[in-house]
């Protein structure tokens, strides 16, 4: 089977957003003919984390009725994924900007404490440099203002 034809869409319930945070478990639907392997490796692939194990239920069809008409809901197949404690899915994009967030803020902070001597001395050498450009270009104003 095709690996991006495994998983179907996630299931966000309330259990689910519980196990989702708490203890890093995610809850997708996958295609009825796969099996565990199949949805560890297309979790691993799609998402790019390490996946623990992999818990499968099946779901029959269910009898339903609207108004006066009967009929069936579909039967589904339910992956239980357990993930490893640095592995994160981003389900939503809200998350998806705040762990953005949290990269830009970690290079910078790792920037700033890596700045070797020098790279201080460049920087203190540029900085002289776009002053004294600053200040030849002041004067040029001023002689052509007085002219």
């Amino acid at each position: 089977m095709n690996i991006n034809q495994v998983i179907k869409y996630p299931i966000l319930t309330e259990k689910s957003e519980i196990a989702r945070t708490n203890q890093n478990v995610y809850t997708f639907a996958v295609d009825r003919r796969t099996n565990k392997i199949e949805v560890k490796k297309a979790v691993e692939f799609i998402f790019d984390v390490k996946v623990l194990k992999v818990n499968i239920i099946n779901y029959d069809k269910k009898p339903a009725r609207l108004g006066r008409f009967s009929g069936f809901k579909n039967a589904v197949k339910k992956a239980i994924v357990y993930l490893d404690e640095k592995s994160k899915i981003l389900l939503f994009a809200e998350e998806a900007k705040e762990a953005k967030k949290e990269v830009a803020k970690e290079t910078e902070a790792k920037e700033t404490q890596e700045i070797s001597e020098a790279e201080k001395k460049a920087a203190e050498k540029i900085k002289k440099a776009t002053e004294a450009k600053l200040a030849k270009e002041n004067e040029e104003a001023k002689l052509e203002e007085e002219k």
